[in-house]
């Protein structure tokens, strides 16, 4: 006995030895850290509006006479660079671009700010201050179709278009049929937010929520191009564009609707979605295996009076960077109906 608790006491001093020593070598490795974006708080250059005092990275493109277009990009705490193909819609629109509130470019805020009605009532700010009191389109991709679905609902007047480009869920039994899809995990994906954990000791500012920022944007880039991820095409490269900076924060909208036992309240994403007098349209990328055409067609068109589904070819969830041309071209189709 006394032979195999020497044996015991030194394996486990040997990996104490190496842990501490493999701790060292990242820690060292990484004393670069990696860079923060800064937001519109850090520089005023970043083209911003700020409304009811809420400020928000934004840009338009396109006639200010032209109908308006919205686009709400996906997370929550992603932001609208994989969604700038829709910048070609600005010759029939007036197109706008806003990274929602303490995402992307838009100044940071305590994530207590960040829920499901902060975030209807703030594409409420964009629509009233952009629509000039007309309807507008709105063109939702993922988290943000989600967040254009619910404001139909609630605001059928203020909008004449609605395309969803791929919610995940609209509806609390959507949410827990792709919620096994969402966590995930395997070793690469735990070596990148380990990388990224570390080289998060070295990042001073732009703000204090920098460091967690960078984790969630490097893990993030990870998990939407690993080879098992379901959204994707196989095969599929990350773009180089594929977010300014996640917005670590923005997961509180999620977890401010989940209860004590984790059930998942989506009510506020579903009501009024009847009531919505006019056409929807579903865009679905062929590829997608997890929330692509069949969860569409199961969770979500029931849900409307009027929709109508297109499927883009040679795509899967980021089809707007994948294929640009048939996306947009599906968009531009029915917003000129």
């Amino acid at each position: 006995m006394k032979k195999v608790s020497k044996i015991i006491s030194r394996l486990v001093m040997v990996s104490a030895v190496v842990l501490v020593a493999a701790f060292v070598v990242l820690y060292v490795a990484t004393w670069d850290g990696a860079p923060v974006a800064e937001t519109a708080a850090q520089d005023p250059t970043i083209p911003h509006v700020t409304i009811d005092g809420v400020t928000f990275h934004a840009e338009t493109f396109g006639d200010p006479a032209n109908p308006v277009a919205v686009v709400v990009h996906g997370g929550p705490g992603a932001d609208y660079r994989r969604l700038l193909s829709l910048r070609e819609l600005a010759d029939q629109f007036d197109v706008v671009f806003y990274d929602q509130r303490g995402t992307g470019l838009s100044p940071r805020v305590p994530a207590d700010e960040l829920t499901l009605e902060s975030a209807i009532a703030d594409l409420d700010r964009i629509v009233e201050h952009y629509g000039g009191g007309k309807p507008v389109a709105l063109v939702g991709h993922s988290w943000g179709g989600m967040l254009s679905a619910a404001y139909s609902g609630r605001h059928p007047e203020k909008v004449n278009r609605v395309v969803l480009a791929e919610p995940g869920a609209l509806t609390s039994e959507a949410f827990k049929a792709i919620a096994p899809n969402l966590g995930h995990m395997d070793l690469p994906l735990l070596w990148h937010g380990t990388l990224a954990w570390f080289e998060s000791l070295h990042i001073r500012g732009p703000d204090e929520q920098a460091p967690m920022d960078h984790i969630w944007t490097t893990v993030g880039k990870a998990w939407s191009y690993a080879p098992w991820n379901g959204y994707n095409c196989p095969g599929t490269q990350p773009p180089a564009d594929f977010a300014w900076r996640y917005s670590a924060a923005s997961q509180h909208i999620l977890a401010s609707a989940t209860d004590e036992n984790g059930n998942v309240d989506l009510a506020p994403l579903s009501a009024g979605l009847d009531r919505y007098p006019n056409q929807v349209l579903f865009l679905v990328s062929a590829c997608n295996r997890w929330i692509g055409l069949e969860h569409q067609q199961r969770y979500h068109v029931p849900l409307f009076k009027d929709a109508e589904v297109a499927i883009v070819p040679n795509a899967g969830h980021e089809m707007f960077q994948e294929n640009p041309a048939d996306s947009i071209a599906a968009v531009r189709a029915y917003l000129s109906e």
